[in-house]
């Protein structure tokens, strides 16, 4: 059976974009790593079939694959956790996801990178020098630099987000400060100032990259704003007081104009972002 989209990742706004891929009519097959993990808005579903499968343990993907697939958008990372487990979860398994997309006959591979992959620098565009620092954002570097091998058999687009967030997202750079400020943790950040973005907000822009025809890279992101400022705003979401924090004075910001004028991007202001993405934390 041929499906029309391959998606690894179903948790935060994957679920959304699958069930937007549904509503099209597309079929999916899903990658979950248990059977447990499966939403309950998924069932009942018709067009969407499950695999089950932990990036980070070293996979045989054709074991559990489709033979057939249109399209790849591979979100599934891991943020935090020992070096050899983001490795696997974040370049080792795109790597054999390549492979597998490049002797099955994939049209179009879409990859959800990383803003971090720039490392520092204000309103970064596209062109920026990449400068990776800490392991995370290095994983995703390595994981790009794959794509020069297989660009001449793939349709390769890259989408760098930064700083995504979003109900259902549990991890990642803004979750950690919220589970922090939750716990009355104090907060620390090599950043002073980030252009974080609502998950939900890329599904729209990652569908028309998708069906665009094209190969490019492209950055998705928020406006600026301080760290210092998100973290006040989550504690008074979550009706805990931020009690300490620790900011050092890096930028880290992005432009993400191409996305806006091309694919139509809009963002939600960020007051609305995180009580949407967090509210249920309280």
């Amino acid at each position: 059976m041929e499906f029309d989209n391959l998606i690894t990742s179903p948790f935060g706004f994957g679920e959304r974009l699958i069930l937007e891929l549904l509503q099209r009519g597309e079929s999916v097959y899903a990658i979950f790593p248990t059977p447990k993990d499966v939403p309950m808005s998924f069932l009942g579903k018709k067009n969407i079939k499950y695999g089950f499968l932990k990036f980070e343990h070293d996979p045989v993907l054709e074991k559990t694959l489709p033979r057939r697939v249109k399209h790849v958008i591979h979100i599934f990372e891991v943020y935090g956790g020992r070096f050899s487990k983001v490795f696997k979860a974040n370049t080792l398994a795109t790597l054999l996801l390549l492979d597998w997309a490049k002797n099955g006959g994939v049209e179009s591979f879409t990859y959800l990178s990383s803003g971090e992959v720039y490392g520092m620098g204000k309103d970064l565009t596209e062109q920026a020098a990449l400068e990776p620092h800490g392991f995370y954002a290095t994983t995703k570097y390595q994981a790009e630099m794959f794509f020069k091998y297989y660009q001449r058999v793939l349709r390769i687009n890259s989408v760098r987000v930064f700083f995504p967030f979003g109900d259902g997202l549990e991890q990642g750079f803004v979750f950690d400060m919220a589970y922090a400020i939750k716990s009355s943790n104090p907060v620390e950040s090599p950043f002073d100032m980030i252009t974080p973005t609502l998950g939900d907000d890329i599904v729209s822009p990652l569908l028309k990259i998708r069906d665009s025809g094209q190969s490019g890279v492209y950055n998705i992101c928020g406006t600026p704003i301080k760290v210092h400022t998100i973290a006040e705003q989550l504690g008074q979401i979550l009706g805990n007081e931020l009690k300490k924090a620790k900011i050092r004075e890096h930028i880290l910001t992005g432009d993400s104009t191409p996305v806006r004028e091309k694919f139509g991007y809009v963002e939600t202001p960020i007051n609305d972002a995180l009580e949407q993405a967090f509210a249920h934390m309280r």
